[in-house]
This record gives C-alpha cells, structure tokens and sequence, in this order.
C-alpha cells in the first residue's frame, strides 16, 4: 500500500488521483449527495468545480501528507465514495476535519462509520489532538455517523454558507 493508504474490514482508502476525476463528478452530481453536500441557495456542482476539489485533494496530499481518500469496495473494487481528513477553516480557526460522502446505494451499511474510524486512528498516528465534523442540522444520518465514533455537539457555525453542527472530537484524552 501506498503511504496514507489503509484498509478496514470493506474498504480499501486510498488518495486521489487524476484517474478518479470520473467517479468525483458521478459522485457530487448525484442529487442525494448534492442534497447534503450543496443544497440550496448553494449552486449544485459543476464540471469546474468537481475538477478544483479532485485537484484539491490531489495537492491536499501533497502539501501535508494526508488528505480525504477515495474508499474503494474491498471486495468488487467499486467506488464508495470519499472520506478522510483534511484542513478546513471554522470561525476564521484551522482545523482538521473529518468528512464522509458515501455512494447513496450503499448508505445505511456503516461505510461512512468504517471509514471514519480509520481516520481517527491515523489523525492519532500523526499526532493531531482534536477533529471536527461539519454537519448539516436536517442530515440526522451523518449526525449518526458523528455520535457513533464519539463526536460531542458543540453549537452551530457558519461553513460552505450555511449554518452546519460543528461537532469535536478530542483525540488527545
């Protein structure tokens, strides 16, 4: 495996690379992603900007060694969707989060709790103290997701212009 690579029980997590440009842009146009991920008043995705986040991802990796992987079906090879840590900015402060975006057939399955738990464990690996995850107060499925891998509410902020649930995730305890 390449470095930043890891594999759970289902999934295969690897960076991002130019080769799944197509599998970003099927991904981020479909309307049950689009409904969490950009919903109104936010544009829905465009080719231009799947491109910037399939490229920001790919310099992600480059610029700090980590980044959101693209998850990957152990067993039928198939695209699950994307996931991982990366640098976001909240109230004007750096912070490393934790996302998931999961194929809409395969929701329900624990893929996005699978992979969000080998994320944590690598943000351990490299030492960071504190994740955060951003969630749209209507999208009680990844409110789950946060809840089962131990993340606390801590109010409502500002990002992507909504307003999203920050929760935290103290690593350092």
């Amino acid at each position: 495996m390449r470095d930043g690579e890891r594999q759970t029980k289902r999934l295969l997590l690897r960076r991002p690379s130019p080769d799944d440009r197509a599998f970003y842009h099927s991904h981020f146009t479909h309307p049950a992603i689009e409904r969490w991920l950009r919903p109104p008043p936010l544009p829905p995705f465009n080719a231009g900007a799947i491109d910037e986040l399939v490229e920001g991802d790919e310099a992600h990796w480059s610029d700090h060694g980590f980044g959101p992987w693209v998850l990957v079906e152990r067993q039928t090879g198939a695209f699950a969707g994307r996931g991982g840590l990366h640098w976001t900015t909240v109230e004007e402060t750096a912070m490393v989060e934790l996302a998931w975006s999961v194929e809409p057939h395969l929701h329900g399955q624990g893929y996005a709790t699978e992979m969000a738990n080998a994320a944590i464990a690598w943000a351990r690996e490299l030492g960071f103290e504190e994740l955060v995850a951003l969630v749209l107060p209507a999208n009680t499925s990844s409110l789950r997701v946060a809840e089962k891998v131990g993340c606390e509410e801590d109010g409502e902020v500002p990002h992507a212009g909504m307003p999203h649930l920050l929760h935290r995730l103290n690593l350092s305890g």
